[in-house]
């Protein structure tokens, strides 16, 4: 019928159709019957399909019923068996299984970057809600605090993790220029101050005194200064006899500190007192240090182990610097036998994180952990990189060096009370620090706000989060109006009293008041060293005024014509030194440096050198011609063949006149005083001096310089000296 159908129906064309009589009239009654056949076959068709199916699931039900036999169980074996194959199959081509992570939605990582800071001349915000030109004596007069508002850029970056390689994919980008922090107090006749650049004579004309030196806050319309505070030089070694009865005889220490940064790693080295033969509960003098996080003190020799120093032969290089010095070798002997067990690195590295502050850590971690703590907390001022383990070795070995000598009697021990020893924080690194405290506390505050903001499900307000969490402007204010300054980690004040209420009482207390500095020791104790006066304190500070009562010797005046270093980059000096031929500690052998003369930049062994004088004398000259900054000290020690370069921050300095060395008559003559006359009379301030210092007639000097320097108290000393 299917063939019938397509030869009446498809098969036939019109000519076919004419030809055998067929009118177009009976073609579709054809048509029609055919279809109506073709639709009672299909549904019997179904009818059939439909009984069939009803007896299928009939069959099924029955077989669901009835119970299964062995055969059966050796078919579903048997089907287990096709599907996985002898082998698991699913080793090689594993079916889709349940991952926890793959549930969890993309990790995103959003990171900010801080960028410029700006700050603004001082404001005040009005009732009407407009900015204002604040001038100092209008915040007298209105009892406000004298500041500008801080702002910051910031570029904050949106990452999402791909979780296949944990790399991070940049997904968006956005900038929030001019991002207030808060408000920082300014400091009177400073650069961002509105007197700054009015003269003298117009003072007056703003409300203020012709005669104010400036150098002072206004908190609250309270007139603050902020006073120096008095600590010890890092990056120094200091070698201490110990007092007895005591475990140790002699001590050498250092506050090690990287260039631009606050915090401080102590280190130090200690001979044991001697007790007889070393055995049981005996002392020979062994020689162990003192490392940061670490419990117990280490065995030097194990310490240069883990630097790679790993024969005693090299340990003895590197602190005797020459083996005939039987006295040098006979004191470390005893040091070498304590620490002969552990005579490999990894050995001596393990034995140092055993003693750290993780119990119970697998070797591999110990062994991390102890290189961790030699890279970046042993002496960073040295060095933080990978290959600075040399380095702090020879500084290790510099450091025992300085303590055999000091405990043979060949050298002297340190004065705790030498004045260039000393280091200065006035108001900018006092301030500096309380910023930068308050400053982590901000950034810490942001990320708990923006978390919150993200486990809510709200927008991502970076600016608005800053401003609302900024610390900063309350924090100043605090410190600067209490006096209390900086906290620890228990949250309990570090120092107090650095800020006080400016002495107006006669003009002199005023500028006796804003040169203060201060002892940070216990008025209580009656120790009397630190309040003598020093031979070091010549020039520097007024042998005269001190307070009587607790606090004489501890409170002093700077000198009116002393200053203070500001701090400076060796970058200069470093390549200085590298164009003029110094030998860095990799390129030397310990063998040639008692012949040659040690460089140190601020405390860091930077090399060796051969002439010393000519080194000195140079960097003397570029120095009075501007090349390099005129605070920065060059100071050689003859004795112990070393040249010290100074350029940090907190020296006290004093101006001297430049002697000609082959005349020996002062550089300054008639002719620049007059012209500092003229200058004086044209009204221009400080282009006197200035020039002064630009022609090296006249440098400043600080104490550590001064006492290898040749320096005479009058102008007639000279004369007497040239006849």
């Amino acid at each position: 019928m299917e063939g019938g159908y397509s030869d009446y129906g498809l098969g036939v064309d019109s000519s076919s159709a004419s030809g055998l009589g067929y009118d177009s009239v009976g073609l579709q009654q054809q048509q029609q019957q055919q279809q109506q056949q073709q639709q009672q076959q299909t549904q019997n068709q179904h009818q059939h399909e439909d009984q069939d199916q009803d007896q299928q699931d009939q069959q099924q039900q029955q077989q669901q019923q009835e119970e299964i036999d062995l055969e059966d169980t050796w078919a579903v074996v048997g089907a287990f068996f096709e599907g996985k194959g002898k082998l698991f199959v699913s080793l090689f081509r594993p079916s889709p299984q349940y991952r926890p992570e793959e549930d969890v939605e993309l990790e995103v990582r959003y990171r900010l970057k801080f960028g410029q800071l700006s700050l603004n001349r001082p404001a005040a915000q009005e009732k009407e809600g407009l900015l204002k030109h604040l001038w100092p004596q209008e915040a007298r007069a209105r009892n406000l605090t004298y500041s500008s508002s801080l702002f910051v850029s910031i570029h904050q970056t949106t990452y999402k993790i791909d979780p296949l390689t944990n790399q991070e994919i940049i997904e968006e980008q956005h900038s929030y220029e001019r991002v207030c922090l808060g408000r920082v107090p300014i400091m009177l006749k400073s650069f961002y101050c509105w007197t700054h650049d009015i003269p003298t004579e117009q003072l007056p004309d703003v409300g203020e005194c012709s005669y104010d030196q400036g150098g002072y806050f206004i908190i609250n319309g309270s007139e603050k200064v902020l006073v120096a505070q008095e600590r010890m030089a890092s990056n120094f070694v200091y070698v201490f006899k110990k007092a007895q009865p005591s475990k140790f005889s002699w001590v050498a220490e250092v506050r090690s500190q990287m260039q631009g940064n606050q915090a401080t790693s102590g280190f130090s080295i200690k001979k044991r007192a001697m007790t007889g033969d070393s055995g049981r509960g005996k002392s020979a003098g062994q020689l162990v240090a003192a490392l940061p996080y670490i419990r117990t003190d280490i065995p030097i020799a194990i310490l240069f182990r883990a630097l790679g120093c790993i024969s005693d032969l090299d340990i003895l290089l590197r602190v005797a610097y020459d083996p005939r010095d039987e006295q040098l070798c006979a004191l470390l002997k005893p040091s070498l036998e304590e620490g002969f067990a552990y005579d490999s690195q990894e050995a001596c590295l393990d034995f140092i994180g055993k003693r750290g502050p993780t119990v119970g850590a697998p070797r591999s971690s110990r062994l991390q952990y102890a290189r961790e703590l030699l890279r970046k907390e042993l002496l960073p001022h040295v060095g933080t990189g990978p290959g600075s383990e040399g380095k702090k070795a020879y500084f290790v070995g510099y450091m025992v060096h300085r303590l055999l000598l000091a405990s043979l009697g060949r050298v002297n021990e340190d004065d705790r009370d030498h004045f260039g020893k000393k280091r200065l924080d006035l108001s900018g690194p006092l301030m500096a620090s309380s910023f930068g405290a308050l400053f982590r506390k901000l950034v810490k505050d942001v990320t708990r706000l923006l978390q919150r903001q993200i486990d809510h499900g709200k927008t991502f307000d970076v600016a608005g989060a800053v401003r609302s969490a900024s610390p900063i402007s309350q924090g100043l204010q605090y410190q600067l109006a209490t006096g209390n300054w900086g906290r620890d980690k228990e949250g309990r004040v570090v120092r107090t009293g650095v800020s006080q209420v400016l002495n107006r009482l006669t003009f002199s207390s005023a500028l006796s008041h804003l040169r203060r500095l201060n002892t940070p020791l216990g008025r209580e104790g009656k120790m009397a060293k630190p309040r003598q006066l020093h031979n070091t304190h010549w020039g520097m500070i007024c042998p005269a005024e001190t307070p009587e009562g607790q606090a004489v010797g501890l409170v002093k005046n700077l000198a009116l014509m002393a200053k203070i270093s500001v701090g400076a980059p060796t970058k200069n000096i470093k390549e200085f030194l590298e164009d003029w031929g110094l030998d860095g500690l990799d390129e030397i052998s310990p063998e040639s440096i008692k012949d040659r003369c040690k460089v140190f930049i601020n405390g860091d062994w930077a090399g060796c050198f051969d002439e010393a004088e000519t080194l000195c004398n140079t960097l003397k000259e570029i120095r009075r011609k501007g090349h390099i900054r005129n605070d920065t000290s060059i100071v050689r020690d003859i004795i112990n063949r070393e040249v010290k370069i100074f350029t940090d921050a907190g020296r006290a300095m004093r101006p001297l006149y430049v002697v000609d060395t082959e005349t020996g008559t002062l550089r300054i003559r008639k002719g620049d005083v007059e012209r500092v006359r003229a200058l004086a009379g044209q009204g221009e301030k400080g282009a006197g001096w200035k020039r002064l210092m630009a022609n090296g007639l006249v440098e400043y000097i600080d104490c550590e310089e001064e006492e290898t320097s040749m320096v005479a108290m009058f102008h007639k000393d000279l004369i007497e000296k040239g006849k």
